[in-house]
């Protein structure tokens, strides 16, 4: 499944992403990205994972919504970070969309 976001101004289409196994995946699964394209993580109940960008080779923007859909935290990697990234507090959903 595919939904439309705006993010700062600009319609982005982002996978939804459900299933344990496709939240592993993550960006793993595009070795590249497409301009205003993404993923978005959907989860059930609050949540506070982490999330590993080591083996993504750009540069991505990721947000942290509540169950409200609002902003709560938000960061930028770099290609390959080994740096985990985090919420300081839970979240319901994430998006990730590559960064220029």
């Amino acid at each position: 499944m595919v939904i439309k976001c705006k993010i700062n101004g600009i319609i982005h289409m982002l996978d939804v992403l459900m299933s344990d196994t496709a939240k592993q995946q993550g960006l793993k699964r595009y070795p590249q990205l497409d301009n205003n394209k993404g993923v978005i993580f959907v989860y059930d109940r609050d949540d506070m994972s982490k999330y590993d960008f080591s083996e993504i080779g750009y540069k991505c923007r990721i947000l942290f919504l509540d169950s409200n859909f609002k902003t709560i935290h938000q960061a930028k990697t770099t290609s390959h970070q080994k740096e985990l990234v985090s919420c300081p507090e839970s979240f319901r959903y994430v998006i990730e969309v590559g960064e220029k």
